[in-house]
């Protein structure tokens, strides 16, 4: 059912989430509005009940029911913008999908986004989570964000700095900056080094001479590793990383690194660790509980093999945890965004 508001969107009501997930749950909100402009949102967004908002849904899990109005931003369009110094200001809408953003701003010349190629969602995601792979960082890209604030109904861009952008995390997904809309993001592109130092980018290019190596030939080095390792998504539906990598201080890792032979890698005074090499260690690659597989070619991602419930993953993901707690001292914690409630 749906009611035609003033301005030309709908509110669809008890409506099924379940293609708007990349973990294909079966979840019901009981109003979904599709937002494609700003004006759109700052309509849709005066609702006196709980408000909620996403955007890709790729780093989503959805419990059965998410109660009162659910926002999904879809607000596109891409603006480059020259800087001196063969710089590139680039501002882009929060919907707007990532991986296509990557290719496109490849396609014009402009290099920096190559190492983060076939990431799923949005790049209103991005941000929130600061996103990252093969030794880059958003925040190293990331110019400023634009939002747009639920209490005020103002606009307001926060720089780079006032993101607090670290590991996977972001001021976004705080309550420093409580209910705030990504609207846009801002990137400072162009003449960026690249980055080849990773250990599976830098032996995949190991046949090509530094000649050969530019930002498209590390895109499409990074997309097939990320194919060679990850679940297809449309047959496999995840949401990548289930489980952020843990930061341990330097006594902590030394403690660990007596019960398993693992590699760190130095984030200041911090030492950051994989993950997924405490939980194959603890043999739960290829493992299938009900309808929840953990991956058997990489034990961070958890794959829904049909009809799997948040509850479920939330249980496996939890044993996981506990096993790797149990074993190692080091608590997993969880990398997708949980909302709604079990109904």
């Amino acid at each position: 059912m749906a009611t035609t508001l003033t301005l030309p969107f709908s509110v669809l009501q008890n409506f099924s989430l379940f293609n708007f997930n990349s973990l294909k749950l079966e979840s019901r909100v009981d109003e979904y509005v599709r937002v494609t402009s700003f004006e759109q949102l700052v309509e849709a967004s005066d609702f006196s009940g709980p408000l909620n908002f996403f955007g890709g849904g790729s780093n989503l899990l959805l419990k059965s029911k998410v109660e009162g109005r659910l926002l999904h931003i879809g607000i596109e369009g891409i603006t480059v913008t020259p800087e001196e110094k063969g710089r590139y200001l680039v501002r882009v809408g929060a919907g707007e999908n990532w991986h296509k953003f990557v290719m496109h701003m490849l396609s014009k010349g402009i290099g920096g986004l190559e190492n983060l190629a076939l990431i799923p969602g949005n790049v209103g995601g991005a941000p929130y989570q600061n996103i990252g792979a093969y030794g880059r960082e958003l925040t190293e890209l990331v110019h400023s964000v634009e939002v747009f604030d639920l209490t005020t109904k103002e606009t307001r861009v926060l720089t780079n700095e006032e993101c607090q952008f670290s590991y996977r995390d972001s001021v976004f997904r705080s309550n420093v900056v409580p209910h705030v809309i990504i609207t846009y993001v801002n990137f400072l592109l162009g003449r960026l080094p690249l980055m080849t130092e990773y250990r599976d980018v830098r032996e995949t290019l190991r046949g090509h001479s530094p000649q050969e190596i530019d930002h498209d030939l590390v895109a499409k080095t990074v997309i097939k590793i990320r194919q060679s390792k990850l679940p297809d998504l449309n047959k496999f539906p995840n949401v990548g990383s289930f489980f952020k990598n843990p930061t341990l201080t330097k006594r902590e890792y030394d403690r660990l690194h007596g019960k398993i032979d693992i590699v760190g890698f130095s984030q200041g005074e911090m030492i950051r660790i994989p993950a997924a090499k405490l939980i194959d260690a603890q043999k739960w690659k290829g493992r299938q509980v009900g309808n929840v597989l953990v991956w058997y070619r990489q034990p961070l991602v958890l794959v829904n093999c049909g009809g799997a419930s948040a509850k479920e993953f939330l249980d496996v993901a939890a044993r996981v945890a506990d096993d790797v707690e149990q074993h190692y001292g080091v608590r997993l914690l969880l990398e997708p965004v949980i909302m709604g409630v079990n109904s």
